[in-house]
């Protein structure tokens, strides 16, 4: 008769044997399985020990198994050829005991790993030109003979990224602007302070203008209109702050700045030369309806108050396009290897120009307008700026432009709610395969625009500026585009009076 405890050695043996087979461990060693009767031993005892022995043996491993499972390390032979061993997270599920055994308990989704500081992600972009010009003989004796040409407009690298959860970067540098490379955009910012929001020192695009605001990769037009070199500070050394609302409807900023900057972000002068800038948008409304297609409206004002450095300042503007190159004045020595160095910068000339007069302060008053009703839009922008001359009398000048874009494949120009800006357009078929049914065509927009500046006042006689812009734009997808403007450009200014230039230009684009 089998005992109690041979019944206990011969159940724990088949659960060990059933446990390692089906999760592929090695085989259970031979001398812990009970392979028939027991032989008779000399005594009870005996016996009762050599099976406590073997019970103690099964439990110990039952319990091993159980414990590498638990853990969720690998179980299987250790260096078997034959059998793949197998993680926990790869065995069933274990029965929700209480509600039978055929319901099994989901597997618990991973915990996010944490952020690692400090981190990076590394942006670029490129803008390929080529422009071609032709004046009337009144434009030439105002502005010189300009000549065509094709440059790189912009070539940008850039890292941004996080030392902290709430301290942020970025470092931009341009190859195709002046200095070669330049400084563009140069700061840091620690997020989440009471009050304030966010506050950003270093050199960056201060709060003026939604042209501003807006990145040039997300410009419609190759060029910002005749108000952004004329009225707008653009990028200064300083410090201030920005936030939004809740609701993302509404936005604010404002910075202190050194007035003046050189290509590198520096100004050195004890004579005025400090700026303040603020800027406050609003959306009426929003709707997004999520196939690439919105209704929108924006509005904005902005102030720029300052001195400049040694109460000198200028007012001037190209003709919304600009070619150049870089190299040493015709016939002169470049050294004795007789390689051009870059040292100057030959390009499209400012045509409307007050040139440098002396000024104590200036105030310049901004206002913006966005409307966005699917694919079509239309923006303008008006900029009042007040003038306190030195021992003059007070100067008043003006500009303000207008646009109008249509997207023929159904897109709406992007808006960014935190920023108050324009954003990437998407193309809702991009130029790219779409299995057996060819290119998709991208997303094509027609535009237009005019935009006047006036800096004749008093004694100071800059001239008035008109110009008329149509423009073609094809997105491929939403990081390629080409881009093609006409410019009828009307200056009148003396010596010369009124004159004309008619400019046309190509660009493609790839920002990554």
């Amino acid at each position: 008769m089998i005992s109690p405890r041979h019944w206990m050695a011969i159940g724990l043996t088949t659960i060990v044997i059933a446990a390692k087979a089906t999760y592929g461990v090695e085989p259970v060693p031979e001398y812990l399985i009970d392979s028939g009767p027991m032989p008779p031993s000399p005594s009870a005892t005996a016996s009762d020990e050599g099976l406590s022995r073997r019970v103690e043996l099964l439990e110990s491993e039952l319990n091993a198994l159980r414990s590498r499972l638990a853990a969720g390390s690998p179980v299987g032979p250790a260096n078997g050829d034959d059998v793949q061993p197998a993680n926990a997270e790869m065995l069933p599920p274990s029965p929700i005991y209480g509600s039978g055994f055929s319901n099994f308990a989901p597997p618990a989704a991973p915990a996010p790993a944490p952020p690692k500081y400090p981190n990076v992600t590394i942006n670029g972009f490129f803008q390929a030109d080529s422009l071609w010009f032709g004046q009337d003989a009144e434009n030439r004796a105002n502005v010189g003979d300009i000549q065509d040409g094709s440059d790189f407009r912009r070539t940008r690298l850039s890292a941004k990224g996080a030392v902290a959860d709430n301290v942020n970067y970025f470092v931009q540098m341009d190859f195709g602007f002046f200095g070669r490379p330049t400084f563009t955009d140069v700061w840091g910012e620690v997020t989440k302070v009471p009050v304030l929001g966010n506050v950003r020192v270093g050199q960056w695009k201060q709060p003026f203008g939604l042209e501003t605001a807006t990145s040039v990769r997300y410009q419609p037009f190759l060029e910002r209109s005749l108000l952004f070199q004329t009225f707008m500070p653009f990028r200064h050394i300083g410090t201030g702050f920005y936030d939004v609302n809740e609701e993302q409807t509404m936005t604010w900023a404002m910075s202190v700045f050194r007035t003046g900057n050189d290509q590198f972000g520096g100004d050195i002068q004890d004579n005025g030369g400090f700026s303040s800038a603020g800027r406050l948008t609003y959306l009426p409304y929003f709707e997004d309806h999520h196939d690439k297609t919105l209704d929108y409206m924006h509005l904005g004002m902005a102030y720029w108050f300052g001195t400049p450095d040694n109460q000198k300042f200028r007012y001037s503007t190209i003709p919304e396009a600009y070619v150049g190159a870089f190299g040493v004045p015709a016939g002169s020595v470049p050294g004795t290897s007789k390689v051009n160095i870059p040292s100057i910068a030959n390009g499209t000339p400012p045509f409307a120009d007050t040139g440098t007069f002396d000024v104590n302060t200036f105030f310049h008053l901004g206002s913006e307008f966005l409307w966005v009703r699917g694919p079509f839009s239309i923006q303008t922008e008006s900029i009042l700026a007040n003038v306190e001359q030195t021992g003059r009398r007070p100067l008043l000048f003006w500009g303000s432009y207008l646009e109008g874009s249509y997207f023929f494949t159904g897109e709406s120009r992007t808006y960014d709610r935190k920023a108050g800006a324009l954003d990437r357009i998407t193309p809702i078929r991009p130029f790219t395969r779409e299995g057996d049914c060819g290119y998709g065509p991208g997303a094509w927009e027609a535009l237009f625009r005019v935009s006047h500046v006036d800096l004749s006042a008093s004694n100071i006689r800059g001239g008035t500026m008109t110009d008329l812009t149509a423009g073609l734009n094809w997105y491929l997808n939403g990081y390629t585009k080409f881009q093609l403007n006409y410019i009828r450009s009307m200056l009148d200014k003396a010596p010369a009076g009124p004159s004309r230039a008619d400019i046309a230009g190509i660009r493609m684009q790839v920002d990554f």
